[in-house]
C-alpha cells in the first residue's frame, strides 16, 4: 500500500502554517522529523498521511495561531 507523502512546503501548506512553525516543532521534538529519502538522487524529506494526523491533532491542541508581530508591536495578520 503506497501512502501520499507531504513535503515540508506542501505540509505547511495543508496545515495553514509557515513552514519555521514546522520547523520549529520539530527542534523542541514535538512532532516526528520527517523521514528522509532520495527523489532522482536528491535528498528528500517528508511525512506520510499518518505523520499528519498526529500534525494536525497537534496543532488542534498547541497553535493559537499568529500573536504579536515583532516589528511593529501589534497584532499580527491573519492568513486564515
Amino acid at each position: 500500500m503506497d501512502m501520499k507523502k507531504y513535503s515540508v512546503s506542501e505540509a505547511a501548506q495543508i496545515l495553514r502554517i509557515d513552514r519555521r512553525t514546522l520547523q520549529r516543532w520539530v527542534s523542541r521534538k514535538t512532532i516526528p522529523e520527517p523521514t528522509p529519502g532520495t527523489v532522482n538522487g536528491r535528498l528528500v524529506r517528508f511525512w506520510t498521511e499518518a505523520e499528519m494526523a498526529l500534525i494536525q491533532e497537534n496543532k488542534v491542541a498547541h497553535y493559537a495561531g499568529k500573536g504579536i508581530d515583532r516589528r511593529t508591536g501589534r497584532e499580527a495578520k491573519r492568513t486564515h
